[in-house]
């Protein structure tokens, strides 16, 4: 084999290897990477070499997480991805693929909603261990109400009829044989206990819609996915010929993101990741943006998948003022590119923990940039832990840089540093937690509103269908079913697919909600002849000037 069966092709952030024995070896895996072989029309590879340097300029080199999404609902059933990295990396992918596939386990839910239960005055530090080992043991895996819940779900009895139920069975069957916990002085504690049950069980049932296994088998799932493989002593990973398995191939990092390919102690070549150029290709610069008194910008309306469209990110203007809806990976040279000055931005509503909404949150926090953060509780705490798994700081280090705003389900707050600005939060239909808002501008007789979807399967007969085997109780389901559709300005989910609102769900309303309706997250083309407005990168649309 000549050296010039070996071809180095340098793409954003990551290396192609091509080579006649052993296929496509891909190194890094960073944020866009499946966008860039869709441009390409070249089929996704499957092999990738880590670097032990994950991060670069505060950039991301560690997102494998669309490269397994793409194995899973774009290859054939059994197709399998390899990851040549360490075993700490290896640990670090399971806890980020147990996030963003499955979403957090129930325990996680539960002690997330009971932040508030295990922060009580009352409480010191041995009385919040006891509630903390109690919620664990004691609620999350207690079959028996779980049945309980299930069944009251399926015989469609109210919130009000449910909550009756499980109140009494957690007093006679669960506190009265935990008495330190039930003699903690928390006061009503079997009440907020079913509250706080209700809201994970409920959550969790819409999660399970989705789910591709159960909690038990999560990391069997991602192993029969994902194939990893150790780099050994000296930073070195063999690789077999893929017709001939005595051919080896041996890559040897020799510093961080410098790797040395030899085959039969021959070096073949060298890729390096430090030499690629980190800057975004320079474009034609757009005119600056005319931020509104109250509107939005787009500042990307695409999906995952879809290779000519930046991932979808919306700032609503509010006093002056944005606030961005999910952020994308290399974020501060898009906004720049748009003529926006990070600072114009003071704000950020987290949707969910899938990497195309949140990786440029994690690269804010590594620049030491505090963010104001607005999300729930239980997706707060999914981003934490992913965000531990990536960078491996500590929650605490993490946390410096986040102000924290916290919203609970259809609980209207006034936002943090604006005056007359209203933000209101629900849970929407997603494979994981993920949320959806309004956002209301109100001042004398003036009110104007924006909705946003976030990542959602809208669609009228499946949820009814799900509701009839006992999903959702009939107060959920008209929530998922209502909660945006009287804002002035309805930006929506189109992304299809499972996870996603397909075009058909959305066109049986009326010409009113049509004409205020704007889609984002888009998978592909605009429908042909649509009746609906697709929004277009850059654009701005103000509501008042």
């Amino acid at each position: 084999m000549s050296k010039n069966d070996f071809k180095v092709r340098n793409g954003h952030l990551y290396s192609l290897l091509e080579t006649k024995d052993y296929g496509e070896i891909v190194f890094g895996c960073p944020p866009g990477i499946v966008k860039e072989f869709l441009r390409l029309k070249k089929p996704l590879p499957s092999k990738y070499i880590i670097s032990s340097q994950t991060f670069c300029d505060n950039l991301n080199n560690f997102d494998f997480e669309f490269i397994v999404y793409s194995y899973l609902f774009t290859r054939a059933a059994g197709s399998t991805v390899s990851a040549y990295c360490l075993p700490e990396q290896e640990k670090r992918f399971r806890d980020i693929l147990n996030e963003t596939l499955f979403g957090p386990r129930f325990g996680q839910l539960l002690e997330s909603q009971s932040n508030k239960l295990l922060n009580e005055k009352c409480l010191d530090a041995k009385g919040k261990k006891n509630l903390r080992i109690f919620l664990r043991k004691n609620v999350a895996k207690n079959k028996s109400i779980s049945i309980l819940f299930d069944n009251l779900l399926r015989e469609h009895n109210s919130e009000p009829q449910i909550s009756k139920q499980l109140k009494k069975f957690i007093e006679d069957k669960v506190l009265s044989k935990n008495q330190s916990v039930q003699n903690s002085g928390i006061k009503n504690l079997s009440k907020k206990l079913t509250k706080i049950y209700l809201q994970c069980a409920q959550l969790q049932k819409e999660i399970d819609l989705f789910s591709l296994a159960k909690e038990s088998d999560r990391n069997n799932f991602i192993s029969k996915t994902v194939k990893f493989h150790h780099i050994g002593k000296s930073n070195i990973c063999i690789l077999d010929g893929l017709k001939n398995k005595e051919k080896k191939l041996k890559i040897q990092e020799v510093e961080p993101g410098v790797f040395k390919v030899l085959e039969t102690k021959i070096e073949r070549c060298t890729v390096n990741l430090n030499s690629i150029a980190l800057k975004l290709k320079k474009k034609k610069r757009p005119k600056p943006i005319q931020a509104p008194f109250f509107g939005v910008t787009f500042v990307g309306v695409g999906s995952g998948f879809s290779h000519d469209k930046q991932n979808s990110s919306v700032i609503v203007w509010a006093e002056g003022k944005g606030i961005l809806i999910d952020v994308v990976a290399e974020n501060n040279s898009i906004l720049s590119n748009y003529g926006i000055n990070k600072n114009d931005v003071s704000h950020v509503f987290l949707t969910h923990v899938h990497s195309d909404h949140d990786a440029g949150v994690l690269e804010n926090l590594l620049e030491k940039r505090k963010t104001n953060l607005i999300t729930s509780r239980i997706i707060f705490e999914s981003f934490l832990r992913k965000s531990q798994a990536l960078t491996s700081l500590s929650k605490s280090s993490i946390e410096k840089y986040v102000k924290f705003i916290e919203v609970e389900p259809n609980k209207k707050i006034k936002i943090p540093g604006f005056k007359n600005t209203f933000f209101e939060f629900d849970y929407s239909l997603h494979s994981i937690p993920s949320g959806r808002c309004t956002i209301k501008y109100t001042k004398g007789k003036t009110t104007k509103s924006i909705a946003h979807s976030g990542d959602t399967k809208y669609d009228i007969s499946k949820i009814n269908a799900w509701y009839e085997k006992g999903t959702f109780t009939q107060t959920r389901k008209n929530g998922v079913l209502g909660f945006i559709w009287d804002s002035d300005l309805i930006i929506h989910d189109v992304g299809g697919g499972n996870l996603h609102t397909d075009y058909e769900s959305l066109i049986h309303f009326d010409k009113k909600i049509k004409q205020k309706m704007i889609l984002v997250h888009q998978n592909g083309k605009p429908h042909p002849k649509s009746q609906l407005r697709y929004a277009v990168d850059g654009e701005t649309i103000p509501l008042i000037k």
